[in-house]
C-alpha cells in the first residue's frame, strides 16, 4: 500500500492514505481548518463510493489518515476519481527551503527511530515541493495496530517532523 500525506501540517508515523462530491466550504476558515474539513469530506466521499476509509485523526498539527485495510484497486481508482476535487483541496503548507530540509531530516530521524525500536519502517521519499511519502507494501509485516508498532510510535513521537506554514 502506498501512503502519502493528505495533511497540511506534517508527516505522521502511521499515515496510511489510500487515494483521493462536494467541495468543503472554506469561508472564514483558516488554511488548517479548511484542510481538516477537506480531509474529513474526502474520507466521507470515499465511503459514499464504497471504500471503507476511516476519518482522519487530528492531534495538534499532526494528522493520521489510514486507508482501507483491503480494497479492490479498480474500485479504489473509481472512488478516487469521484472524490478527486476534494482530495485536491487538501494542500500542504508552503515551506521555505530551510523548513523543507528540517522536515526531511526529522522524517528520516523518525523512520530510523522506528527501526531502532524493532519496526521494519521504510525511509520516506520526498518530492520537489518537500512533500513526503512512505510506501508500505503488502506482506511487509507493518501493522500500525500491533502493540509493538504502537510502543515504537509512542517512543518516536518526539522525532516526528513539526512543520508550520511559512506563510
Amino acid at each position: 500500500m502506498t501512503i502519502r500525506p493528505l495533511v497540511a501540517a506534517t508527516l505522521a508515523t502511521a499515515l496510511f492514505a489510500a487515494c483521493g462530491g462536494e467541495k468543503p466550504a472554506a469561508s472564514g476558515a483558516t488554511g488548517e481548518t479548511a484542510a481538516k474539513k477537506a480531509m474529513l469530506a474526502y474520507a466521507k466521499c470515499m465511503r459514499a463510493h464504497g471504500i471503507d476509509m476511516p476519518d482522519p485523526q487530528f492531534d495538534g498539527n499532526r494528522t493520521m489518515q489510514r486507508g482501507p485495510k483491503s480494497v479492490n484497486r479498480a474500485k479504489m481508482r473509481t472512488a478516487d476519481q469521484a472524490c478527486a476535487s476534494i482530495r485536491d483541496a487538501v494542500k500542504p503548507p508552503e515551506l521555505s527551503a530551510a523548513k523543507q530540509a528540517e522536515f526531511k531530516k526529522a522524517a528520516l530521524k523518525n523512520a530510523q527511530c522506528m527501526r531502532d525500536h524493532g519496526i521494519n519502517f521504510p525511509d520516506p521519499t520526498f518530492d520537489k515541493s518537500g512533500g513526503a511519502s512512505i510506501e508500505m507494501k503488502r506482506g511487509s509485516g507493518l501493522n500500525p495496530d500491533s502493540p509493538k508498532f504502537k510502543v515504537a510510535e509512542k517512543a518516536c513521537r518526539d522525532t516526528l517532523p513539526d512543520v508550520e506554514d511559512d506563510g
